[in-house]
């Protein structure tokens, strides 16, 4: 159905999402359209990650244990502004603050077409910035 594309380096993506369904099966939809896809169960852990390793694009929930999405972004957009925009929010609610970033998101409970679309947008754009 789909042609899965050889790079010598795949793109890196970290998924930061307490809903280990939810992260499942992202990790699964995108490993097979050829990302490498880490995982964090929150938002410290995903900083850490984000700190240690370089990353094409960063998947976050909004509402998590420890750091929220919100407070993760304006993390991540002090060490780098550049992959702060790298940032699609998934959420069951689209808050103003969602909104307020100009990054994409997508509602629970979203498509996987939809999923693959916003990343693949997502690491496209960051080649051009």
């Amino acid at each position: 159905m789909t042609k899965k594309r050889k790079r010598s380096a795949k793109k890196r993506i970290l998924v930061v999402d307490d809903d280990e369904i939810i992260v499942t099966l992202i990790k699964e939809i995108l490993e097979e359209e050829g990302f490498k896809v880490d995982i964090a169960g929150d938002g410290m852990e995903g900083l850490e990650r984000i700190k240690k390793n370089g990353y094409d694009a960063i998947i976050s929930n909004m509402n998590m244990p420890r750091m929220k999405g919100d407070k993760l972004y304006l993390e991540v957009k002090e060490l780098s502004p550049t992959l702060a925009k790298k940032i699609l929010f998934i959420s069951g609610y689209i808050s103003d603050f969602i909104k307020s970033t100009g990054n994409r998101y997508l509602k629970k409970l979203f498509s996987r077409e939809e999923l693959i679309k916003a990343v693949k947008d997502i690491i496209g754009s960051y080649k051009k910035s």
